[in-house]
């Protein structure tokens, strides 16, 4: 039971960044995918053991807007997952795609209402992309399950999110300065939203336009590149919850690259993106999932108490 307590929300994201890592890797070896499909489902049944046991915790947890943003990745988990379950039952992965995309869409009235209606500045965290764009995975889940055209809608919706969402997210960290540090591999989902776009925006697009492809491209390749500029300081500190972030952002990457390499291809342009390039992020990707895994089992095997108590013995 002390362990299901210590279960932390922003723990969904790391479900979320390890469903997407099997299908990332799908091409590599299914056998890794299964492994993949079975640790993020064991996160996503720990998580609602949590939700079972310790509802007033849970509550009081998601009374934090930052918490409160991050637990999206829930219900995009379970959406990645449904792809994995169709092969076995379709007709269940279906009702559990529906049923997912439903209740993100409730998450996210419920966190417009509460926090964009009473709106403060310094509220605002990276975490609040995955309130306006994190049902883009519906998009690229959609075509499993034959809901291509309601895919469609998603991307246009996301788009309109992202653009609104952006410019009050970087305005914040100019205003406010850094976020705190146990909020700061938050920055991480900068890298996102246009990758899980693009991503979308490839998997559900009937008549592709190479401009869109384009811009797409850049927008992720700058996200990535700030990424990666604060991903040491990000490193440097103690491990905690949101580190979580730290996984899907680079894995939607990865597949966003991956995709957009097969699009241009069959463009007259033909691709400018190097084959190693593409390997390369497939494996950072994978690296970056691998090393959030370990740490969380190791925060959770080891309670902060017990990790604390050989510098209180020795002083």
């Amino acid at each position: 039971m002390s362990l299901i307590r210590r279960i932390p929300i922003p723990m969904a994201a790391l479900a979320l960044g390890t469903a997407a890592l099997g299908n990332l890797l799908l091409p590599y070896s299914p056998v890794v995918r299964a492994v993949c499909g079975v640790i993020a489902a064991s996160l996503l049944l720990l998580l609602a053991a949590r939700v079972a046991l310790d509802l007033p915790g849970v509550r009081k947890e998601l009374a934090n807007p930052a918490a409160l943003a991050v637990s999206p990745t829930f219900f995009m988990a379970l959406m990645v997952l449904a792809t994995y379950l169709k092969p076995y039952a379709p007709g269940a992965a279906k009702g559990l795609w529906f049923a997912a995309l439903a209740l993100q869409l409730l998450l996210v009235a419920v966190f417009l209402t509460r926090h964009v209606a009473s709106f403060k500045l310094a509220t605002v965290m990276p975490g609040w992309f995955l309130v306006f764009v994190g049902f883009v995975v519906a998009s690229v889940t959609s075509p499993a399950f034959d809901a291509a055209p309601l895919g469609r809608v998603f991307v246009w919706a996301g788009m309109i999110g992202y653009l609104a969402i952006l410019p009050v997210v970087i305005y914040r960290l100019f205003k406010h300065g850094d976020l705190p540090a146990l909020a700061l591999p938050t920055v991480a989902i900068f890298a996102a939203p246009p990758s899980l776009l693009l991503a979308g925006y490839l998997s559900v697009m009937q008549v592709k336009q190479p401009i869109v492809v384009y811009a797409l491209l850049a927008m992720a390749a700058v996200s990535l590149l700030y990424v990666a500029t604060r991903l040491p300081r990000i490193l440097s500190n103690s491990f905690c919850p949101s580190c979580a972030s730290l996984t899907f952002p680079f894995v939607i990457s990865a597949i966003a690259l991956k995709l957009s390499s097969g699009y241009l291809a069959t463009t007259a342009a033909g691709s400018f993106i190097p084959k190693l390039a593409v390997t390369a992020m497939d494996g950072f990707a994978a690296l970056m999932v691998l090393y959030v895994l370990v740490r969380y089992a190791l925060m959770l095997a080891i309670p902060a108490e017990e990790k604390a108590a050989p510098a209180t013995a020795g002083a």
